[in-house]
């Protein structure tokens, strides 16, 4: 793949010639429901939505498409916005010789998770913005992430030059790439007997990924990981060297929650932490990873008997309720970047801000217990973070520690008050799959003695799934003003099931259960096709020909969703073409996954159950 990579580029950037551009077109974004589109509808680069009209337009022109993907709470999506897709002199080069297309990651996730790939391929690394050249038939040329302006520039000219010289060598060269991406993918068999269990395999895995010292995996930025976290919870009493586990579940969670990437103030967590001792966070938050996380510290709650793990999750939980709550469903994140476009600012102090806040006695006290003394890394200030335990402040302020909690919730709730006032960008999608996560965490919650909040909460959100997404025939993964904003994926099918499944258990309420059975069953019929699982069953460009599973990223794997669905679920245990379908995916997933089985997490507890 590389190799054919290469040869794009020594086509892209050889040879120059000028040729006469077609007719313009105007900037689609304008008031666009989805936040992220929207804030592109001002930019003078002609933005197309993403859609067979785009796609139309670029082979009538006989124009390169030039699709840019991201979200609204990415950091560089908004300096690229900035830098790039607000100047005239780069506009101008989109408009005459590409069709620009902008695409919102979270409503198309199948052709985001597509051009990551090539990206990854072919660069050794992908992110956000996302932006990616294809020929107008769909086969992708090249791809970058993030650039300046003036490099930015650069690739826009030679690219246009090399498509007016040559573009049937272009074209040539980026089919053969997608079908030799298209070889690549079949993973080869690995030597596994369906007598030995795969939990012990998982966490050899696990083990060679685990930072000891600081918890979590690697050694670099700090993601949650919460399916591969959960999935060791899971396993933990099958297999030896448990207490060394425990103990880095434990020192994983302690951290994950005592340290930057929780909001100590207003609860929740951010989305990843940019080193690996968990002190600086990347400020986005999103539903999923609170959602998630919220279920998460509710298992290890009652795996470790631990109190504190369920307070974690109950104001994790408390801060979806209040901040992320909206006509009867859950918003999708929030900026990582304030109003006056300062990142992390919403959550940082400054001593000053804090003098007009606080009394000195609280003050000296909310220093000891959550900042540091050494120089704030922003000009906004310091972001709160335990700084000793609650022992350690009683015996340095010669104070019990009931009195020491009820003055520091107290200071919480000045502070929380204060930060109200500030401004942060949201971004309103009411997502199908993020939602379902939000029901299952609920559906934990209220199994694990939460408040009547959960259940009233739970009961609008699992009717809204059900009655306003689903239509008896497919389900939305949005919805605007009523009308789907854009369909529902394989994940979307998957989530929303185990969310309505999950919220059987604590309401008892049995048409969730209808509901559920019917989506596992559409995702088998519309997303499995020759033993291979599409992302989305309706690509408007050429698509590879699907995977053998979806994989653990942030989301846990829609395809291990569906799979542990139909062996769960009473309406589907004697669906003798169900069960077959699950027993040939998962004897697959076996033979062929085995030796990648921490990056598929959420399969191991239906492996070694069937």
């Amino acid at each position: 793949m590389k190799k054919l990579f290469l040869c794009l580029l020594l086509v892209i950037f050889s040879g120059s010639l000028m040729a006469a551009a077609g007719p313009h077109f105007d900037n689609r974004l304008k008031d666009h429901p989805s936040p992220y589109l929207a804030m592109h509808g001002e930019d003078p680069v002609h933005w197309q939505s993403w859609g067979e009209e785009a796609v139309q337009l670029a082979k009538k022109l006989n124009r390169p498409l030039f699709i840019s993907s991201g979200y609204f709470s990415c950091h560089w999506c908004h300096v690229m916005q900035r830098e790039s897709y607000r100047d005239p002199e780069v506009a101008k080069i989109l408009n005459t010789w590409f069709i620009p297309v902008k695409v919102d990651r979270e409503l198309n996730p199948a052709l985001d998770s597509h051009l990551i790939e090539f990206v990854q391929l072919t660069r050794g690394r992908a992110g956000w913005p996302l932006n990616v050249f294809l020929t107008p038939e769909g086969y992708p040329v090249v791809g970058i992430t993030y650039l300046p302006k003036d490099r930015f520039l650069a690739l826009l000219t030679q690219l246009r030059d090399r498509w007016q010289s040559d573009p049937d060598e272009l074209r040539r060269l980026a089919q053969d790439a997608l079908d030799e991406w298209r070889s690549m993918r079949q993973p080869a068999d690995v030597p596994v007997s369906p007598e030995v269990p795969v939990a012990p395999k998982f966490v050899e895995q696990a083990g060679k990924l685990m930072d000891e010292l600081s918890g979590g995996f690697g050694e670099q930025n700090k993601f949650p990981m919460t399916p591969q976290m959960r999935a060791l919870l899971k396993v933990r009493v099958q297999v030896k060297g448990r207490k060394n586990l425990d103990e880095f579940l434990r020192l994983t969670l302690d951290n994950m929650a005592g340290q930057g990437m929780h909001d100590l103030i207003g609860g929740g967590f951010f989305r990843y932490v940019v080193d690996p001792g968990w002190q600086t966070p990347h400020y986005e938050k999103m539903l999923y990873d609170n959602a998630q996380l919220a279920s998460l510290y509710l298992q290890a709650a009652t795996a470790f008997s631990e109190p504190r793990y369920r307070a974690t999750a109950f104001e994790t939980l408390d801060f979806m309720l209040r901040e992320m709550w909206r006509d009867n469903h859950f918003i999708s994140s929030f900026s990582a970047v304030d109003a006056q476009g300062r990142e992390g600012a919403y959550y940082l102090w400054d001593e000053e801000t804090l003098r007009k806040i606080l009394t000195d006695k609280e003050l000296t006290l909310v220093k000891t217990a959550w900042f540091d003394a050494v120089a704030a890394q922003s000009e906004w200030g310091k972001l709160p973070r335990w700084q000793l335990t609650m022992d350690e402040i009683a015996h340095r302020t010669g104070q019990p520690e009931g009195a020491i909690k009820h003055r520091l919730e107290v200071i919480r709730e000045k502070m929380l008050k204060a930060r109200a006032a500030r401004s942060l960008p949201a971004d309103n999608k009411g997502l199908a799959a993020w939602n379902g996560l939000a029901l299952s965490a609920l559906a934990d919650a209220v199994g694990a003695g939460g408040s009547e909040a959960y259940r009233e909460t739970g009961d609008q959100l699992a009717s809204y799934l059900a009655t306003k997404l689903w239509d008896g025939k497919r389900l939305g993964r949005a919805l605007d003003a009523g009308k789907v904003l854009a369909d529902g994926t394989v994940q979307d099918y998957a989530m929303v099931a185990k969310g309505l499944q999950d919220w059987v258990s604590v309401s008892g309420d049995e048409q969730y259960a209808e509901i559920a059975s019917e989506l596992v069953k559409i995702a088998w019929k519309r997303f499995y096709r020759k033993n291979r699982w599409l992302e989305s069953d309706m690509p408007l460009i050429p698509m590879l020909d699907g995977k053998l599973a979806l994989d653990d990223n942030p989301l846990p794997s829609a395809t291990a969703l569906v799979a542990g669905l139909s062996l769960d679920m009473e309406g589907l245990q004697n669906n003798k073409p169900v069960q077959k379908l699950v027993t040939t995916h998962l004897d697959q997933v076996r033979s062929r996954l085995s030796d990648s089985i921490f990056w598929y997490a959420s399969y191991v507890e239906w492996l070694d159950r069937n």
